[in-house]
């Protein structure tokens, strides 16, 4: 199955150990990767890419079991240590010696995950509505840390789930497309891609990022939907006082999703911090 992309984007694979990965690379200057959340892939970037691709050689990639990566051999044990050598051969293969780095929800716990063992290969970072304390997380992903259970629901996962999980992500629900409900699904209907999801769930250890926040130098914006369901902004407010130079922004009339809700304001507050 290709990636039918979003609209004036040009997308290419580069093989990674294990992986064969899916990415979008747009713009020129100083490198800004970014990492979108579980369950979805790059086009969560959609309204994104283009404005800051007029500041930053931009790329955004479908970490491996999302989106259109693809596998290449055996069975894969999926954990942040999967995105973390995932993320270092990309940037190796690239050429790619430092960059800023930008994660969305799971992809924001990534993205801490990396800079706290890697800090001299980042600059600056930006955490959104993002993953990476020790919490419960939203109620499907606990369900599916449930042996059997997990698997069962994956299974039958279908229009329906998907336009309810984007709805839970939204504050402005009409925000939420049958388009976009559409092209979060057809990756998900890839049996690996589900397994991935299942394994994420069940092997992330955000008891350890947590951990490196306190040792975390590099300037960092915290970006996050006041109206937040998946995760709350207390969380935020947090993460940004237990790093040393990280500034919380509230973003109003936003949910979780806020760089696909509110990209102007997003992509704003992005160039002006980078810059």
């Amino acid at each position: 199955m290709e990636p039918n992309l979003i609209h004036s984007f040009t997308s290419s694979f580069i093989s990674i150990d294990r992986f064969n990965i899916h990415y979008v690379h747009q713009g020129d200057g100083i490198p800004l990767i970014l990492l979108h959340g579980g369950g979805t892939w790059l086009y969560s970037f959609r309204h994104n890419i283009g404005e800051l691709s007029r500041h930053f050689s931009v790329y955004a990639i479908d970490l491996p079991g999302h989106g259109y990566s693809k596998p290449m051999a055996g069975q894969i044990h999926y954990n942040m240590d999967t995105v973390l050598s995932t993320l270092t051969v990309f940037m190796e293969k690239l050429g790619i010696s430092a960059t800023h780095l930008a994660g969305h929800s799971w992809g924001g716990g990534w993205a801490i995950h990396f800079a706290a063992r890697f800090p001299s290969r980042v600059s600056k970072m930006i955490l959104i509505d993002s993953s990476g304390l020790n919490r419960h997380e939203h109620l499907l992903w606990e369900i599916m840390k449930i042996p059997i259970i997990g698997e069962v629901l994956l299974k039958f996962i279908n229009t329906q789930a998907i336009r309810k999980g984007l709805n839970d992500s939204f504050y402005d629900k009409t925000r939420v497309t049958p388009e976009m409900v559409s092209r979060i699904l057809v990756p998900l209907k890839i049996r690996e891609i589900r397994k991935a999801q299942l394994s994420y769930a069940r092997n992330s250890d955000w008891r350890r990022t947590e951990k490196c926040l306190t040792h975390i130098r590099r300037p960092v914006l915290i970006l996050w939907g006041r109206h937040d369901r998946y995760i709350h902004l207390k969380y935020g407010q947090r993460m940004a006082d237990l790093m040393a130079d990280a500034r919380l922004v509230i973003l109003e009339n936003c949910g979780h999703s806020s760089h696909e809700e509110c990209p102007d304001t997003v992509n704003r507050l992005m160039v002006e911090f980078l810059k």
